[in-house]
């Protein structure tokens, strides 16, 4: 049972960090042709992107907040290491690896639970497309839980590591 629930949340990880890295491939590429072909209209005027600020602000929202959740799951989020660096191989290296991540995962808790507020309150439409800016918001809140399960598997793997602590061992690599 076991070890179908791990091979199930293997499976899962996957499937979830490939989608987070294919939307922000996404997003990047459409960021670049966006930005490459508002360049040449303003210099060849044969059109005009009336759309281009509210396209950009959307696909440039989506690539941010995914790609925060796909390296976060990856543990490649930007980090400060310096007290964890300076006391590893300590049970106090342990502990404070332990105390940041509690503090991560209430931050990702409030950013989540409060950007869902937000997305469900929010009234707003955009001015060309018309579309509610729900669809816009939306990246957050979901980025966000992805994040707060990731971040409950390194608080769990983090205590795991300080129960069977061994001095001079280091942090608990990454998974």
């Amino acid at each position: 049972m076991m070890k179908q629930l791990m091979s199930f949340f293997v499976a899962l990880d996957s499937v979830l960090v490939n989608g987070m890295r294919l939307i922000c491939v996404v997003c990047f590429a459409l960021l670049l042709l966006l930005l490459t072909g508002n360049i040449f209209v303003r210099n060849v005027p044969i059109m005009a992107f009336y759309w281009f600020d509210e396209v950009v602000e959307w696909v440039f929202a989506w690539m941010v907040f995914f790609g925060a959740a796909a390296l976060w799951a990856r543990d490649d989020h930007f980090k400060l290491e310096w007290l964890p660096t300076k006391l590893r191989g300590t049970r106090a290296g342990r502990l404070a690896v332990i105390g940041l991540e509690f503090l991560s995962f209430f931050f990702l808790l409030v950013f989540a639970t409060q950007s869902l507020r937000l997305t469900i309150l929010a009234k707003d439409w955009t001015p060309f497309f018309n579309v509610s800016k729900r669809f816009l918001y939306i990246c957050m809140p979901i980025s966000g839980f992805i994040m707060l399960g990731y971040s409950v598997r390194n608080v769990v793997r983090e205590i795991r590591g300080f129960l069977t602590f061994a001095p001079n061992s280091g942090p608990t690599p990454k998974s």
